[in-house]
């Protein structure tokens, strides 16, 4: 039986109840498909009951998360819900040591670490590096002339995310270390302000107490605030702790941008500027010596890594790769295979399919997968047929080598697909070329193997 038409602004509180009650939730957050929540009490959810929920599409438990997936009208959900939490007599934050999530793996605090800081700043990145990609096909086609003012302000438009990206860094490390975000962005100003810059540009020496700097441009830097503001979160709690509450309003922010600001230009900012520097410089080699290696792991695995939780484990090294070089080759290219190979496995079954019901979501999930939004194709036919998903990843595997052998790279954050192709257009002309053979080869090779390998009751 088709499912009713879905009222998103509903859906958070249909899911609420099942979830354990505003109660049992610790933090939620959301990323472009998911509600991420991290729960008090794991063992009082019912599973079943929230998957059989109209609008739910699945639940993945993965990064030390557990993962409602909704699909393109996530934040309807995620701001209906957190209408609803904060109307709660329950507040949405830790209240003791004992309402915490339990004792998490190292790598489900990796992984959870990971999305919590990165998640927030996507939708900039995206916007950004969608202008870079419209600019990148107005000079291809001698539409704007690159010596103009025009192409100068959009230029600088689509620059400014990625210039401030240790701005919008703080925010998420801020919500992950539970400090002050309005601290913590101002920090990361502090590692970008134009005085700082000029100390950089400058050809003298320069020493804080002492204590011989060393200048370092700290724009579009990814570890260096991190570390930063993980830092201020144990400087913030001591002098909230030892600040008497008559002058704590002033003192506690006084020594937290103080003491973490001047840490962070002696010691954390060179020290995690090395670290950025060490991780870009060794997927840059790896990239160099095995270029097939990463996009045939990514284009095979990818839908693994959405089924577990860690899709998000390389977006630190792809940002660390577009800030410093102006594009990356870890993410972008296996994730564009992998996803075309989704598509085309998935529209391999609406061809097959006799089953009116299945044939529909099938072509339409396919559909949608070909334009980079996998998780309905995944969970809705592939992963429950089975045959499919082992289709999509042959072809995306198949479709990434190609990508690694020809130097695909991908110059902005956008989730790659056919209406995202405009990201692959950079310096050299051949690049979109190569997107687009990845996408027939992947597609085609996920099409026919699925086709017939699937055997559809």
């Amino acid at each position: 039986m088709a499912k009713n038409k879905v009222n998103y602004e509903e859906l958070g509180s249909i899911i609420l109840p099942y979830i354990g009650g505003a109660e049992n939730i610790y933090k939620l957050t959301h990323c472009a498909t998911r509600l991420r929540f991290e729960l008090k009490n794991r063992e009082i959810v019912d599973i079943d009951s929230i998957k059989a929920i109209d609008g739910v599409i699945y639940v993945v438990e993965g990064g030390g998360q557990f993962q409602i997936i909704i699909g393109t009208n996530v934040q309807t959900v995620y701001k209906s819900l957190n209408r609803v939490l904060n109307s709660s007599d329950t507040e949405n934050n830790p209240v003791s040591s004992s309402n915490k999530p339990a004792k998490k793996s190292l790598l489900e605090r990796f992984m959870n670490t990971i999305s919590t800081i990165f998640t927030p700043m996507i939708p900039a990145i995206t916007g950004a590096g969608m202008i870079k990609a419209i600019l990148a096909i107005l000079v291809l086609t001698k539409a704007i002339d690159t010596n103009g003012h025009t192409y100068y302000i959009l230029n600088m438009i689509s620059d400014a995310a990625f210039y401030f990206l240790p701005m919008l860094l703080a925010y998420g490390a801020a919500l992950k270390f539970e400090c002050n975000p309005i601290l913590s962005i101002t920090l990361a100003g502090v590692l970008l302000h134009p005085s700082w810059i000029a100390l950089v540009n400058g050809n003298e020496a320069a020493s804080l107490f002492a204590i011989k700097l060393t200048l370092v441009d700290y724009s579009g830097s990814v570890l260096p605030i991190i570390i930063t503001v993980w830092i201020q979160s144990f400087i913030e709690k001591y002098a909230d702790k030892y600040s008497p509450e008559m002058i704590k309003f002033f003192t506690k922010p006084l020594i937290t941008i103080l003491l973490t600001g001047i840490l962070a230009l002696l010691f954390i900012g060179p020290l995690g500027s090395k670290l950025n520097d060490i991780v870009a410089s060794a997927a840059n080699i790896l990239n160099d010596k095995v270029s097939w290696l990463i996009p045939l792991l990514m284009g095979a695995l990818q839908p693994i890594m959405l089924l577990t939780g860690t899709a998000w484990s390389l977006t630190p090294i792809a940002t660390m790769q577009i800030a410093k070089n102006g594009y990356e080759q870890v993410n972008g290219p296996g994730m564009l295979a992998s996803n075309i190979a989704q598509g085309g496995a998935t529209l391999a079954v609406a061809l097959k399919a006799k089953d009116k019901e299945l044939k529909q979501l099938a072509a339409s999930t396919g559909f949608t997968a070909l334009l980079g939004i996998t998780e309905p194709s995944l969970f809705g036919v592939t992963v429950k047929l089975r045959t499919p998903l082992i289709a999509a990843m042959i072809g995306g595997g198949i479709g990434g080598i190609y990508a690694g052998l020809s130097g695909l790279v991908r110059y902005a954050f956008v989730s790659p697909g056919l209406t995202a192709l405009p990201v692959f257009i950079g310096e050299n002309p051949m690049n979109i070329v190569h997107a687009i053979i990845t996408c027939i080869i992947s597609f085609a090779v996920a099409f026919i193997v699925s086709f017939f390998i699937t055997k559809i009751e």
